[in-house]
């Protein structure tokens, strides 16, 4: 039974949404070998590249996605770059809902010390996990008050290894089986979970629409990894993010990479504008 208040993601979401009349989600992953040589050569890199991104950036941000491997593989370095980042999205856009990418999938007592960190230490909006382990590896997220979306269908190429495969007894991909699975604990934990599906599969972003309208997607895959725009925003409708990483944040390595990435993000807002439902 969940004791605590319940996530106001989509409350959050669905407000900059309509004022934007944009899905436009935009995410963070300052690869260190990729960062301008002006955030390279400052004392913080990932705090330079970030708080740039972030105060170019965040008008036209719907919501924002950080990933955390980029932060961790630094050590106490990037979860101070971590946490600072987080903290300078709520002051200067805090009606932007956060959702981490961090994709944890784990025991249920392990689960709950990550759901303890993302929500309540960070206090992020939303956290991606791994659906792998089962429906007790979810709860903790879930009892804890915090919005998850689950991975459902990757953009990936290999994504077919495990996520197309069919299900022995049944005429279902294993993706659609977590999906109906994610419904269920929908059910139970409304305006709680959500699922990623890859935006390079829009065929089947649509069959998940039709089968699930209710669910809200977190759609990577636009852009740089070849996901058509026009396409993923015809087959998933409002209920979506539709994620851009790379396309805006390392479009350059020029000491106005932060100008660069504000007219990237504008020119996909109003492409978004011209396309919202």
């Amino acid at each position: 039974m969940n004791l605590n208040p319940r996530s106001n993601f989509i409350q959050k979401f669905n407000a900059r949404r309509d004022q934007l009349k944009s899905l436009l989600c935009i995410g963070l992953d300052p690869e260190l070998e990729k960062l301008p040589k002006i955030s390279l050569d400052s004392k913080a890199p990932l705090v330079h590249f970030t708080e740039t991104i972030i105060r170019y950036t965040h008008s036209y941000a719907a919501a924002w996605k950080p990933n955390v491997a980029f932060f961790e593989r630094l050590g106490a370095e990037g979860y101070f770059a971590l946490e600072h980042m987080v903290r300078l999205m709520k002051e200067v856009s805090p009606e932007v809902p956060i959702v981490m990418d961090a994709k944890r999938g784990d025991l249920a007592n392990t689960s709950k010390e990550y759901a303890k960190y993302f929500f309540e230490t960070l206090g992020v909006d939303a956290l991606t996990v791994n659906p792998y382990m089962g429906r007790d590896s979810l709860v903790p997220y879930l009892d804890l008050g915090g919005y998850i979306f689950v991975l459902g269908l990757t953009s990936n190429p290999s994504s077919q290894d495990f996520q197309k495969q069919k299900l022995l007894g049944k005429d279902l991909y294993l993706y659609e089986e977590v999906s109906d699975q994610m419904a269920k604990l929908a059910e139970e934990y409304p305006d709680q979970v959500g699922l990623v599906v890859g935006g390079t599969h829009p065929s089947e972003i649509q069959s998940l629409r039709v089968r699930h309208p209710e669910l809200y997607f977190l759609i990577p895959g636009f852009g740089a990894q070849g996901g058509d725009l026009k396409s993923i925003v015809q087959a998933s409708g409002k209920r979506s993010l539709i994620n851009s990483s790379r396309g805006i944040t390392l479009s350059s390595l020029e000491e106005d990479f932060g100008e660069v990435a504000k007219k990237k993000s504008e020119e996909v807002h109003l492409q978004m504008n011209q396309l919202f439902l």
